[in-house]
């Protein structure tokens, strides 16, 4: 009997505390009233896609959208974008907000989208928590895209990564990670992107852009280990790349599975 340590998929899509219009949360984790209804930055950048590798015409599922800062200026420039996001009362503000931009407004956990292999070219985020959680399983699904997965985020303290939390870490682990369990090609580049932070001037502001490629291979292997986790019942092939998955989870998020 070999034991494996996996994803506890029941634990990861529990309820979690939604983002609201107006209020965000601080770094002690206190509920607060904001008066941006923006991101932490706004690209207005004429080569945004070039820069993030998406082609005009391309189909993305933006993921944990938030106001949609830059799912509609992905859409601006070109691409077909799908706002999704967790919380109701952001679904219906952005659709407010943004009307026909977007194709489709999903309200879902990221791990739950795309529902199906060649749905979109790529999923898209920016600066989503969940690197120790959810996100993993949601760059897992991108796999079952045509392209992959892109996450970005951005240096917000010029180049001390001291104030920026978690993401420097659990992006880099994740597009690391699938690469390797699942053999697809992975990229970390830098770029200056022209962007604003809530009400200051619009500057070249670095971004790191993490992006996931995959394959054919890659998107079968993916659709296997994913079936596997809503279903409850896996093969040894499963357990071992879910076991590697599993190792950049925190404990919170991860069950013993005994193959007997």
């Amino acid at each position: 009997m070999r034991t494996f340590q996996i994803p506890n998929l029941k634990e990861i899509l529990k309820p979690r505390w939604a983002h609201k219009p107006g209020f965000g949360m601080s770094k002690r984790f206190v509920l607060h009233k904001r008066e941006s209804f923006q991101q932490s930055t706004a690209p207005e950048d004429k080569m945004l896609l070039k820069k993030l590798g998406i082609k005009k015409g391309e189909k993305v599922l933006a993921v944990a959208g938030y106001y949609a800062s830059w799912a509609s200026e992905i859409a601006r420039l070109g691409a077909k974008v799908d706002y999704s996001d967790i919380s109701k009362e952001m679904v219906a503000w952005s659709k407010k907000e943004y009307g026909k931009l977007f194709k489709k407004y999903i309200c879902s956990n990221y791990e739950l989208v795309p529902k199906k292999q060649n749905e979109y070219d790529w999923t898209f985020t920016f600066e989503a928590c969940g690197g120790g959680s959810g996100l993993p399983i949601a760059f897992l699904r991108s796999l079952l895209n045509k392209k992959g997965g892109i996450l970005v985020y951005s240096f917000r303290y010029g180049k001390s990564k001291a104030n920026m939390g978690n993401k420097p870490r659990t992006y880099l682990q994740i597009v690391k990670t699938l690469s390797k369990i699942y053999k697809t090609k992975c990229e970390i580049k830098n770029f200056n992107i022209k962007s604003h932070r809530f009400e200051k001037p619009t500057m070249m502001i670095k971004h790191r852009i993490h992006t996931i490629k995959t394959n054919k291979k890659a998107r079968e292997l993916a659709k296997s280990d994913l079936l596997a986790l809503t279903k409850n019942k896996f093969s040894k092939n499963n357990l071992e790349r879910l076991n590697a998955l599993a190792e950049i989870l925190e404990d919170d998020y991860v069950k013993e599975y005994r193959l007997k």
